[in-house]
């Protein structure tokens, strides 16, 4: 597919009977990814770039719809925006050139633009999962999206992601190290301890005490959505990023925490940012591998932790200690803009994954 122009495809990868048994012990009848590809597959199969994205991303990774596909889309994904959320990044003669590989980025398990998740119908009854979806762990989304490289025919790829998308990287890697050919985390730890788990508890706090909730049988997305964005954009950014903005009225970062919420509304289900708000929280590749510095030190492929020096949400010194446990390189992105850095400074990135990759 072009990158100006990409279409997103849907694929079926389990279905009843057996569906698909998940790490907690759920069982999902019927999985649909969405994803979309840019470029083409070579013959020797070795080009392909799996990307993941963050919480509240999509596989709409680069490029801009054509009218006819816009017009197909689900009014979230119309609400997401034309534009790809890494366009500046990926396309001909980009970073991450669709001229040379066969690039590739699928929503996540349990979201709401296109792959199975709570907005979804359950086969066995024919009602939207609403509350009632299971949970998921980064190990499931990474074992879905190993079930895509199946279907596209690709054996090895390179795995980058950036905050989720770096978990979910980082725990594929690990899961099935013969298909990692390299790995780019960023702004991603090796396990979601207790100062992120904080952060995503009072966000889901903030959806769950709305009475508008309706114990998730909303009608329309509870107004607690919008107040669980603003708390998760405090953590994004930073208070360097405040202050170079808004020192003259500082009011005005107030409202902006405002605005982002209330956008969120018509963008995002309330019901699957639970889900992936404590998908996160599942993320520790030392469970079930004998702890962090074991799991790590069985990484296998060339990786770089690109870490951020002012992330409130995940300390460069933890994305540095994962690296370091896992006998990678470490890179430190300069910026003030928090957690949301790797989105924001394009050129900072492509410099650092370029050295990486020589």
């Amino acid at each position: 597919m072009s990158a100006t122009h990409p279409s997103p495809c849907d694929v079926v990868l389990w279905t009843t009977p057996d569906g698909l048994v998940l790490e907690r012990g759920g069982v999902l009848p019927e999985v649909r990814l969405r994803y979309q590809t840019y470029g083409s597959l070579n013959a020797r199969r070795d080009n392909a770039i799996l990307i993941f994205h963050a919480l509240t991303g999509s596989a709409h990774l680069a490029g801009r719809y054509r009218k006819e596909v816009w017009a197909e889309l689900s009014p979230l994904e119309q609400a997401f925006g034309h534009q790809g959320w890494w366009d500046r990044l990926v396309g001909p003669g980009k970073l991450f050139d669709t001229r040379r590989h066969y690039v590739i980025c699928a929503n996540h398990l349990g979201s709401c633009y296109g792959s199975t998740g709570p907005l979804s119908i359950d086969p066995r009854h024919g009602h939207p999962y609403g509350p009632k979806f299971p949970m998921v762990t980064v190990g499931d989304l990474a074992r879905v999206q190993a079930r895509l490289l199946d279907h596209l025919g690709v054996e090895t790829a390179m795995l980058v992601g950036g905050s989720l998308g770096g978990m979910v990287a980082l725990e594929f890697a690990l899961a099935f190290p013969s298909r990692s050919r390299q790995l780019i985390v960023m702004a991603a730890p090796a396990r979601h301890g207790p100062w992120a788990r904080a952060w995503n508890r009072l966000a889901r706090e903030a959806i769950r005490l709305d009475p508008g909730y309706h114990g998730g049988r909303y009608r329309k997305q509870p107004g607690g959505l919008a107040l669980a964005r603003s708390i998760a954009t405090l953590s994004y950014r930073a208070a360097a990023s405040f202050e170079q903005r808004w020192a003259s009225e500082p009011a005005q970062g107030e409202a902006y925490l405002l605005r982002q919420g209330s956008h969120f509304l018509h963008r995002f289900d309330a019901n699957s940012y639970l889900t992936l708000s404590q998908t996160m929280d599942s993320h520790d590749v030392g469970r079930g591998r004998g702890g962090l510095a074991k799991a790590l030190a069985r990484l296998k492929s060339p990786a770089l932790f690109i870490g951020i020096n002012s992330d409130l949400l995940y300390p460069s010194a933890e994305v540095a200690d994962a690296a370091r446990m896992a006998g990678a390189a470490f890179a430190l992105l300069d910026s003030v803009h928090g957690h949301d850095a790797f989105l924001l400074e394009d050129t900072q990135v492509a410099v650092l994954v370029n050295e990486f990759l020589g």
